[in-house]
């Protein structure tokens, strides 16, 4: 089935006319250290549902195109970084357990990302695992999913996953094909892939995620549709796909000034419109959902971090780790960004906030809400109402009006949802606009 990639012409973007782009508070540098930080977020008070993101900010190598916050980490460490830092993070996360919010709250949805989460020794990952299920009140079916690249997965590594909380295992996989790959500088190895699911696989642990990418340099529609072949034949339950994005300023963005490297087609090319339609027929046909824009699942197997984080109200996103983003007490902050500065930090009995933003206005939350929302492609109008105590048609009617009349959305008296246009306007506009309804694409997840 076609899906039109190209935005139609843009609504107005002002502030008070258009949810879909929120203007959130900005950031500010957190001035008052700890104790401002621990009051904002209201640690001592009664919790509720929150989900929980750690951040391990380590890659081996950085791809040529990675806009994010890590730090390389050889194999050998020869300053022991790893050890010290997760003894650090270890003692964080305890911290930050203790706190009346979370020990009274209900954990949903746990994330091990960074940079790279297998990227841990099996006895530092295993150590992390169990602060974390020891700290705070796992609510029942909490999912834990562990983010990695599979060439870290020895076989104690693959045993001690099957056999531990890690419920959810998620690979950045990108293709199967080790020349594309070279392109854009991954680590990833394809075949060392396949054989990492069909281990997990034999031991019993079934959910299984994979990060693709489509449109990258040199890709053809003829790689791309044997790289769906490629996943439909393994056992995944889910899988994400990301239109491949050259920031400013990468070591990718100078290859390609210099010539060395042939730029992604644009988005509105007919061979990337193309590649896009190929997904979503795929998908339908092995069995896949695409319940999130760009998310694709089997039933009962959707991301309940995404979900959580999404497409309820004011849950909380507690974010342990360096270059994490979080929302507390319906603010936005960022941890700090070095991990020498973190370590430190904690090892004053500290917790490692930089930056906190002010607390959102309610048309602040109603703007974040539609915008995750209709990542999931519709808007419950029941839902609005219970949320904010008012009617999303009376708050948004005039946005709502136009999104209808431009073919992008249907209305009725149950919801608002989105058209197979507006699903592509609006996965340009959030998903690759790199803007997040309250909380930083860094920790939106797989």
């Amino acid at each position: 089935m076609p899906t039109n990639l190209t935005p139609p012409t843009p609504l107005s973007t002002e502030r008070s006319a258009h949810p879909l782009i929120p203007v959130l508070p900005p950031l500010r540098p957190n001035t008052g250290g700890a104790a401002a930080a621990e009051r904002l977020f209201g640690l001592d008070e009664v919790g509720g549902d929150f989900v929980l993101y750690v951040s391990i900010p380590f890659c081996r190598v950085r791809c040529h195109a990675c806009p994010f916050f890590i730090e390389l980490l050889s194999e050998n460490d020869p300053r022991a970084r790893e050890a010290r830092y997760v003894e650090a993070l270890v003692a964080d996360i305890q911290r930050w357990g203790r706190r009346r919010r979370w020990q009274t709250g209900r954990l949903r949805a746990v994330y091990i990302g960074g940079g790279t989460g297998s990227v841990l020794t099996t006895a530092n990952l295993e150590r992390v695992v169990d602060a974390i299920t020891t700290s705070f009140p796992l609510a029942e079916g909490c999912e834990l999913t562990l983010e990695g690249n599979a060439r870290d997965f020895t076989e104690d590594k693959v045993e001690y996953v099957a056999g531990s909380p890690i419920n959810r295992v998620s690979l950045g996989v990108q293709s199967f094909h080790e020349d594309v790959l070279r392109v854009i500088g991954s680590p990833h190895a394809a075949e060392q892939s396949a054989r990492v699911i069909n281990r997990l696989n034999r031991l019993g642990h079934t959910n299984i995620q994979l990060d693709m990418m489509y449109n990258l340099p040199s890709h053809t529609r003829e790689v791309w549709q044997s790289d769906l072949r490629r996943l439909a034949e393994l056992e995944v339950q889910h899988f994400t796909i990301y239109e491949y994005r050259v920031h400013h300023g990468s070591p990718q963005h100078n290859f390609i000034k210099r010539g060395k490297v042939p730029a992604p087609l644009p988005s509105g090319a007919e061979q990337v419109r193309a590649m896009y339609d190929d997904v979503v027929e795929a998908a339908r046909k092995s069995g896949f959902d695409m319940y999130m824009i760009d998310y694709f699942a089997r039933p009962g197997y959707e991301s309940r971090y995404n979900t959580w984080m999404y497409q309820k109200d004011d849950v909380d996103v507690l974010a342990i780790g360096p270059g994490a983003y979080g929302y507390v007490n319906r603010r936005r902050y960022l941890a700090h960004r070095d991990v020498e500065g973190y370590i430190a930090t904690v090892g004053r009995g500290e917790h490692a906030v930089d930056s906190v933003a002010d607390e959102l206005t309610g048309q602040e939350r109603r703007e974040r809400y539609v915008v995750g929302r209709l990542m999931f492609h519709s808007i419950d109008l029941a839902d609005y109402r219970r949320s904010f105590g008012t009617s999303f048609v009376d708050d948004f009617g005039a946005l709502a009006g136009q999104v209808v009349d431009a073919g992008l959305a249907t209305l009725d008296e149950r919801e608002l949802r989105l058209t197979e246009s507006g699903v592509g306007w609006h996965r340009h506009r959030i998903a690759y606009g790199r803007v997040a309804p309250g909380v930083s694409r860094v920790t939106t997840s797989s």
